[in-house]
């Protein structure tokens, strides 16, 4: 089984200090360092045995570190290598949790110093909560890991971090950082931007009327519950993939409208029954 002997933990929130909850949990790492904007938060982890000690400087917890694992907001990821990049050690991988890849990943891998390897990660977990207090040791059991090499990766890189994931219990899988990137516009990326947009439509219409909400409208929009800076940053970092699916849904919406528009109740029941068919193979 893969084990490493110093593991660096940027960012200790909600996926981070699952991380590494999860990792203590199966005996993947001898010490586990945690970074973080708030000192009250990596006392915090301290307290509760995620991490094994703290510092409030990226480029200190990197150092030695066999693994470096990315769990900040994507939009910060290139100013902490910039920061870390000098104490980086040969031989080390650095990784991420974002779900955004593509030019992302692609930059990330041409700021690793020689001997430093970039592998992308994007575990397909989460919660309505964040924070270390929402954290849980088996946040990645049965979920899906999506490991996006791209023709530089090294072999031996890409093996290790698949089977940290499969250690913790995850199912790993594998695609381009392009690919992965239209397909988490499609079945995330734009969910989040639809649930924001119909919360908001509540909001202009009358606020008060949300209280009227049943589990549908709850579960339609639990993911709105989400960290806003969190989401700002994936959408801009993954724009073009999703302005076109945004583009998309409108047509897709659009159709619907025009169906009501004409009366075609039988028109409106065969678009619902197309969702409801392609939907069912979910449960």
């Amino acid at each position: 089984m893969i084990k490493f002997n110093k593991v660096a933990i940027i960012g200790v929130g909600l996926i981070g200090s699952s991380l590494a909850l999860a990792l203590r949990k199966y005996g993947l790492a001898a010490e586990i360092r945690g970074s973080g904007r708030k000192e009250s938060n990596l006392k915090k982890a301290i307290q509760q045995g995620v991490i094994d000690s703290y510092s409030l400087r990226h480029s200190e917890i990197v150092k030695g570190a066999d693994l470096v694992v990315l769990a900040t907001p994507v939009g910060c990821f290139k100013a902490v290598i910039e920061e870390t990049e000098p104490f980086l050690k040969k031989g080390a991988i650095v990784t991420d949790v974002g779900s955004v890849k593509g030019r992302l990943a692609r930059e990330m891998e041409g700021l690793m110093p020689e001997g430093v390897t970039f592998v992308g990660g994007h575990p397909v977990a989460g919660s309505d909560r964040s924070g270390i207090d929402a954290a849980t040791e088996d946040l990645f059991a049965g979920a899906k890991c999506i490991i996006t090499p791209t023709e530089h990766t090294p072999e031996e890189a890409v093996r290790k971090v698949a089977e940290l994931w499969t250690a913790i219990g995850a199912e790993v899988c594998f695609l381009s950082p392009e690919e992965h990137d239209l397909v988490f516009a499609l079945v995330s990326h734009l969910p989040h931007l639809i649930a924001y947009a119909l919360v908001n439509t509540v909001s202009d219409v009358n606020p008060e009327y949300v209280h009227y909400a049943g589990k549908g409208f709850k579960d339609t929009t639990r993911v709105a519950l989400s960290s806003p800076e969190l989401w700002r940053d994936i959408c801009f970092k993954n724009k073009e993939n999703l302005l076109d699916l945004v583009q998309r849904f409108q047509e897709s919406l659009a159709g619907m409208v025009d169906a009501l528009k004409r009366n075609d109740s039988e028109g409106l029941e065969a678009l619902f029954e197309k969702a409801q068919s392609l939907r069912g193979k979910l449960l």
